[in-house]
């Protein structure tokens, strides 16, 4: 005698095979990922040291500072930091991978190259903090030319942008805020996406 196979039997059997598929396919597309990601490691691990001395290194320089021209003791430690920054190369490397670099410019510029990025991003935080703390005891303009000149370094920190559209409300400067976008909209794309929503609040919400 034949019993018919319920409905829900060959649901759950059809189901159970499908996730078996997506597994077995998961599987091998990471296995297939893995083989690709060492087979670009054990290139660049073999390509050979190429000149970085031309790259395109930022140019820093403290004299669009005003060190030592105020006496307080935070300045005078971050100043110090500028100071030992502008002595070193300077360059942001952020948007590749280790593997990128080592295929770039092979392995034996790997850790230069990791140095001059940290040097980028040091930098960056300095000069923020720089600028946040002569706004704090009051040299508000200064801490705009401050973030100004980062501006023109075009450094990639989105808070410099925000913090100089901030200090240009404080000063009843609004119009300037149309330099911070213009600035945006010559630097890497994904960076200005990524800060032109968060200006555009700033000027609604003032």
């Amino acid at each position: 005698m034949n019993f018919p196979i319920p409905v829900f039997f060959v649901s759950l059997v059809a189901f159970t095979i499908f996730l078996a598929f997506k597994r077995n396919k998961q599987t091998q597309n990471q296995n297939n990922a893995n083989i690709s990601f060492l087979e670009r490691e054990r290139l660049a691990d073999n390509t050979r040291k190429k000149d970085i001395s031309n790259l395109d290194y930022l140019q820093f320089s403290v004299k669009q500072l005003p060190l030592a021209k105020i006496d307080d003791a935070e300045l005078s430690s971050l100043e110090a930091a500028l100071s030992d920054l502008a002595e070193q190369k300077i360059i942001n490397l952020s948007a590749y991978s280790n593997t990128e670099l080592k295929l770039m410019y092979g392995p034996a510029n790997l850790t230069a190259l990791s140095e001059y990025d940290d040097n980028y991003h040091r930098l960056a935080t300095t000069l923020l903090a720089y600028a946040d703390r002569l706004e704090e005891i009051g040299y508000t303009d200064t801490a705009v030319a401050v973030l100004e000149y980062a501006m023109e370094l075009h450094i990639q920190l989105g808070q410099i942008y925000l913090r100089l559209a901030e200090l240009y409300l404080k000063q009843h400067t609004p119009e300037n805020i149309h330099s911070i976008e213009k600035t945006l909209l010559t630097m890497e794309e994904s960076f200005a996406s990524h800060i032109l929503p968060k200006l555009k609040d700033i000027t609604e919400n003032a």
